[in-house]
């Protein structure tokens, strides 16, 4: 009996460094530059004079309002029902076809996984949007986060998608620098963007970034090294005069005027560096686009803010930028869309 004991006790003991050196030798290590996954490249519609472009982070189809998350203090981290995410899912679908943008720029698109049911939902919303050309990067493959303790999230697998009803000449992954500390990185996402390029009637090309930076790094350090290298990233195309648009969920507060001190640890300001870019930030401040996941939501308690919005270079004009309020019904972020022309 007693070797059954030290044998059960043993296996308690031996099975946390059994999973760290499977999740070492499987962890998802990605090129600084890779080509994006195409899935549809058959669309070739007319450069029209106005169009338009939306972001939504859909959060795996699983964070609805009735869900919190264990990282801002709730219990949640995975999905609770396959037909729960199956309605989220289909529902977000039906709010982007209403929206009905040229461009879309998705970010948390879970291909099957444990967090989110194991839903392909890369090809569902790509089979839905079949009158679309569509492309896809992973920045999340883990097979097994074993937090929270008693309900883990398992694994994930998710990315950006990105949509358009024009041709996509080139569509490549960038890794953005700053990562997460050993063995944090092992837990977390890969932050990238996606870098889309389209050829315009005039010769020239249209590069649209889909992004989704970092969120819990304690300080924002990660997400400040993030955004330097977007910088960067952008200085050099400002040289070369392109119609640029980045946008996406910043996981910063797209106005540095509203920042009090008591807001959530999560919330962080876009550095100043940025604002001395020739790039202006576009955002609707009327609506809100995340909120709080400490708990379920209920208007009023949780707490929001504006994080999703876009990046757009001097010879892109926008004409008009609209946030819709959907009382985060089916995901934790509400979709901002802008109308845009390009200069001559």
């Amino acid at each position: 009996m007693i070797y059954y004991i030290i044998g059960l006790i043993v296996i308690v003991l031996l099975t946390p460094v059994y999973l760290l050196l499977y999740l070492i030798i499987t962890e998802y290590k990605p090129d600084k530059i890779e080509n994006s996954r195409i899935m549809k490249n058959n669309i070739s519609s007319k450069v029209k004079k106005e169009m338009t472009l939306t972001t939504l982070n859909t959060g795996y189809s699983s964070l609805d309002k009735d869900q919190d998350f264990f990282l801002e203090g709730g219990k949640g981290s995975k999905c609770v029902s396959r037909e729960k995410t199956k309605t989220n899912l289909k529902d977000i679908v039906k709010m982007l076809k209403e929206i009905n943008s040229d461009f879309y720029f998705l970010q948390e698109v879970d291909e099957p996984c444990r967090r989110s049911c194991f839903i392909n939902q890369v090809r569902y919303i790509s089979k839905k949007f079949n009158d679309y050309n569509s492309s896809f990067v992973y920045n999340y493959i883990v097979k097994y986060v074993p937090v929270p303790l008693f309900k883990p999230m398992g694994s994930a697998i998710s990315g950006l998608l990105s949509l358009s009803k024009y041709k996509i000449n080139e569509s490549k992954r960038y890794q953005l620098m700053g990562d997460e500390t050993f063995p944090r990185r092992l837990f977390f996402l890969k932050r990238c963007m996606m870098v889309n390029k389209y050829k315009l009637d005039n010769e020239k090309e249209l590069i649209l970034i889909n992004i989704h930076l970092s969120a819990y790094d304690k300080g924002g350090c990660i997400r400040k090294a993030q955004c330097n290298h977007l910088i960067d990233f952008i200085n050099e195309l400002s040289k070369q005069n392109k119609y640029v648009i980045i946008g996406g969920d910043w996981n910063h507060l797209l106005d540095n005027s509203i920042y009090k001190e008591d807001m959530p640890e999560w919330v962080s300001l876009l550095p100043s560096k940025l604002f001395d870019t020739p790039y202006k930030i576009i955002y609707d401040k009327d609506v809100n686009t995340v909120r709080s996941e400490d708990k379920p939501y209920i208007k009023g308690e949780n707490f929001e803010t504006i994080i999703d919005g876009f990046l757009v270079s001097p010879a892109i004009q926008v004409t008009k930028v609209k946030a819709r309020d959907y009382g985060f019904k089916n995901t934790d972020h509400n979709p901002v869309t802008i109308t845009f022309k390009l200069k001559k």
